[in-house]
């Protein structure tokens, strides 16, 4: 047999799923070729390797561990559901009291202000229009030279 096609069947080998009759003669290779029993020695290396990784126990707290973590992110989420509902109907809350206030405190300057909105003192200052239009104002700065 040649080295390409023991290099073929060497996973198979490896397995014992080759008929008796081709394992001897792989045998004989193995013997007589350095190349190929280096290799079919990398590949039982690597083989028990991955039978080892396979083997290799689970922690006994693992599965407990990971339920208590996941209940605590369920416990998580209904606080963070809760929290979202909850900011908006405070912030709305928090709105209807300083509208509230504002309306309250806005009446109530309004109550101490009446004798200050009909002074005729004041108002003929802000109310010249009544009096005089600008345009005669204009037409009439010559009389007043």
């Amino acid at each position: 047999m040649k080295c390409k096609g023991i290099n073929s069947k060497l996973i198979f080998y490896v397995e014992n799923d080759l008929p008796i009759k081709e394992k001897l003669e792989m045998d004989k290779h193995f013997s007589a070729c350095e190349s190929c029993s280096e290799s079919l020695s990398f590949l039982e290396k690597a083989m028990g390797s991955i039978e080892e990784e396979k083997s290799i126990e689970m922690n006994p707290y693992f599965v407990s561990k990971t339920v208590s973590r996941l209940k605590e992110s369920e416990k998580n989420e209904i606080q963070f559901e809760f929290a979202r509902i909850l900011k908006p109907v405070l912030i709305m809350v928090l709105f209807v009291v300083a509208i509230g206030s504002g309306v309250f405190m806005g009446s109530n300057f309004v109550v101490g202000t009446e004798k200050f909105q009909h002074s005729d003192l004041v108002d003929p200052y802000f109310n010249e229009i009544e009096n005089e239009t600008i345009e005669l104002f204009f037409l009439n700065t010559d009389d007043h030279e």
